[in-house]
């Protein structure tokens, strides 16, 4: 079987006449930001506004991929996460790859825009493309990646509370599997 793939071509609209940059699905206008400017906003707003930020472009991620998809209950991880990569590339959002960490979903983001804004992002888009909740934690990030644990709103409480006692993120998704999530 071969790999999904993500149709790019008229991914975006650009109307040069009227000054617009658009989605090929739905009516959205788009504004195209320097990353410098998304990663000053990040620095000066508060941590609310960043995540509501991140949430909303999330978001907006999630309802063009699932347009693609279509049912995602049908999907496949592969399927799914090819068609949410493709749109978060499309919006500028890094490049998205999938870890397993036996039963825990790692999202990791090359190139996003601001660590800060990972987890919201990513959250949101697998929220709005899949239809479930899920509940997302920052693992680690450095200036050109971030690691973002995808799971329920529990699993994510103890891995944040391993990290805050001390533990590296690995540890505390290991020892969340030893627990039972």
């Amino acid at each position: 079987m071969s790999a999904p793939s993500f149709n790019s071509a008229q991914a975006v609209r650009f109307d040069l006449a009227h000054g617009s940059v658009r989605a090929s699905t739905g009516d959205d206008r788009f504004l195209l930001v320097p990353v410098a400017a998304l990663v000053d906003l990040a620095r000066a707003a508060p941590p609310e506004a960043v995540a509501a930020l991140g949430r909303a472009i999330g978001a907006g991620i999630g309802h063009r991929a699932a347009a693609r998809i279509g049912d995602a209950k049908a999907s496949t991880l592969e399927e799914f996460i090819t068609q949410l990569a493709g749109e978060a590339a499309v919006a500028g959002v890094g490049v998205w790859s999938v870890e397993r960490w036996g039963r825990a979903l790692v999202i990791v983001v090359d190139e996003g825009p601001s660590s800060t804004m990972s987890a919201p992002i990513v959250g949101a888009a697998i929220q709005a493309a899949s239809g479930r909740p899920v509940a997302c934690v920052l693992l680690s990030s450095d200036e050109h990646t971030s690691r973002v644990l995808v799971s329920s709103d529990r699993a994510v409480d103890r891995v944040r509370q391993g990290i805050a006692s001390g533990l590296s993120w690995g540890d505390a998704i290991t020892k969340l599997h030893g627990e039972g999530s």
